[in-house]
């Protein structure tokens, strides 16, 4: 989202710039928020180029750094209504440039051209209007302009060699939930890395790891509910005794991170507990104005008495109050929780806030098919679906009973969840049903892995002619491919051709031999196969010797 607010205001400025630089009219939209403070400092730039250093550049500073790159600003006098006026992705001729209505003193239309130098063999790719962008609409982005910000974005990923990852993105953004399956070495872990930091809005693996909004974890079968949600763990204390204490797992963990507060929320609400064990107080229901007194309990959670001859307890507890302030929920007992979180709010001035909406996070689970997933995930199966995240999907959890009254659990909304798996595995069989209706399943091919990983041209066709052999092999699919990661090195790198033979015999082979244990011509197909890898190095290097002696 911060990108997009980022875009979003990137845009306005630019319109703004170009029309007072037309009009010299300081009634123009955008004036006072993104002009009039460069003129008051006497720094305003009228043109320049941000590309080559120029101080226009600064103009915009606040708005210029992006995950795939630096757009810059660029405006040539005398004629600033001319294509020789755009945004573009710096040291790239993919541009966004402004069309303006007839009488040519406003903007009305922004466009994305690409291939615009010079600029007039520019090539459209999409045009919008500024209202249906909403620029100065003091909005959130709206979905056109995210529409507009992800075309321009993956454009610049076709530039770098990273367009294929834009579509991942996108697949994970429209449904939460995707699962990335293939042959062995076809780079799922990679891809699903890639797709972390283009979601996350990091450069590098470092960065990566770092990040808070990352979360990585890998199944296996003596994985469990305790280590993923939550569960008790052994504790010492202060004199060496053993006991157990509820701990919360690391999926647990990461959701909480991902819906933190940044408001003071906890500290308000400490102080409201506080104070009703001294003094109780007495509110009444909104509409039918019925009083009921409100005390605190040992459990830190608020209790309604309605003044009738019952006398019932009625518990609300924190989490019912921060469901209803943040997102207007209303679980239980709808007129008493009305009445207390709207006295809470304006009591102790409330203003609700959250830190990581605006932020996405993403977790990844390599090799998820390993573990038994109905026993990892337990009621999660159903806070994970796409149409149940936040608080409409909120569960209790086994050990709810520990934490206090109608404790609830939820998957934010802003949380991403990439799995990763091979077709072949023996344990695909057991993936729980339910689960694989909420995930989104992609399959990485091994000539998609290729490209990833970017082997070289020969190399790849080496691999795809292995495996067009292996396909046609009887019991064998393209789930048995031999996948790009095969043919690197330590360093991630593509191996040079003289070490193809080692590659066969300490990688390949022993593959191989595993997909044709039992079959009655196991030896015969894997002489084949052989003679097929062999015929494709000897081509390559045919073609070598060739290229080497001028042909």
């Amino acid at each position: 989202m911060k990108q997009y607010k980022n875009f979003k205001q990137l845009l306005e400025y630019f319109v703004a710039h170009l029309e007072y630089c037309v009009t010299k009219n300081k009634e123009n939209r955008g004036y006072d928020k993104y002009i009039k403070p460069f003129e008051e400092k006497g720094s305003f730039k009228w043109s320049g180029q941000g590309y080559n250093g120029n101080l226009i550049q600064n103009q915009i500073k606040n708005w210029e750094n992006y995950t795939n790159g630096k757009i810059a600003i660029s405006t040539y006098p005398p004629s600033y209504t001319g294509g020789g006026n755009y945004l573009h992705w710096i040291f790239t001729s993919i541009n966004v440039i402004a069309v303006w209505q007839k009488n040519a003193n406003s903007i009305e239309y922004l466009r994305i051209v690409k291939n615009s130098y010079p600029i007039t063999n520019a090539e459209e790719v999409l045009t919008l209007s500024i209202e249906k962008l909403g620029l100065f609409d003091d909005q959130e982005p709206n979905d056109k302009l995210k529409f507009f910000f992800d075309k321009f974005n993956e454009l610049i990923m076709e530039e770098k060699g990273k367009g294929n990852v834009f579509q991942y993105v996108q697949k994970l953004k429209n449904s939460k939930n995707i699962i990335l399956t293939g042959a062995p070495g076809t780079g799922k872990t990679f891809l699903a890395k890639e797709i972390a930091k283009q979601m996350i809005g990091v450069e590098d693996d470092e960065a990566l790891a770092k990040s808070l909004q990352f979360g990585f974890v890998q199944f296996h079968p003596s994985y469990d509910y305790t280590d993923f949600v939550e569960g008790l763990r052994p504790t010492n204390d202060d004199n060496g005794n053993v006991g157990f204490e509820l701990k919360d797992g690391i999926f647990k963990k990461f959701c909480q991170q991902a819906n933190k507060k940044k408001d003071n929320f906890d500290v308000l609400y400490n102080n409201f507990i506080d104070d009703l064990l001294q003094n109780p107080i007495t509110l009444s229901t909104p509409t039918q104005k019925k009083p009921f007194t409100l005390e605190a309990n040992s459990k830190n959670s608020c209790v309604a008495i309605p003044q009738t001859e019952v006398g019932t307890h009625l518990s609300i507890t924190k989490e019912m109050i921060a469901a209803y302030l943040y997102n207007g929920v209303i679980r239980d007992w709808k007129p008493y929780l009305v009445s207390v979180a709207e006295y809470f709010k304006n009591t102790y001035n409330f203003k609700p806030e959250k830190i990581g909406n605006d932020k996405n996070y993403v977790f990844v689970i390599d090799e998820i098919n390993r573990g038994e997933i109905s026993k990892i995930f337990g009621e999660l199966f159903f806070s994970i679906d796409p149409t149940y995240r936040g608080v409409k999907g909120a569960i209790k959890t086994q050990y709810a009973n520990m934490q206090g009254d109608d404790v609830f659990f939820y998957v934010p909304e802003n949380v991403y969840i990439i799995g990763c798996m091979n077709d072949i595995d023996r344990s695909v069989e057991s993936f729980d049903f339910a689960m694989r209706r909420r995930f989104t399943w992609i399959e990485v091919t091994a000539e998609e892995s290729a490209t990833n990983m970017k082997l070289t041209e020969r190399i790849t066709k080496i691999m795809t002619e292995l495996n067009k052999s292996i396909e046609n092999i009887a019991g064998l699919s393209s789930a048995y491919h031999i996948g790009g990661a095969y043919f690197l090195n330590t360093k991630g790198e593509c191996i040079q051709e003289v070490e193809l033979q080692n590659v066969w015999k300490n990688r390949i082979e022993p593959l191989l031999k595993d997909y044709l244990r039992g079959m009655p011509n196991r030896q015969k197909e894997l002489e084949e196969l052989k003679k097929v890898f062999d015929k494709e190095i000897k081509k390559t290097e045919g073609v070598s010797k060739n290229e080497d002696n001028g042909q």
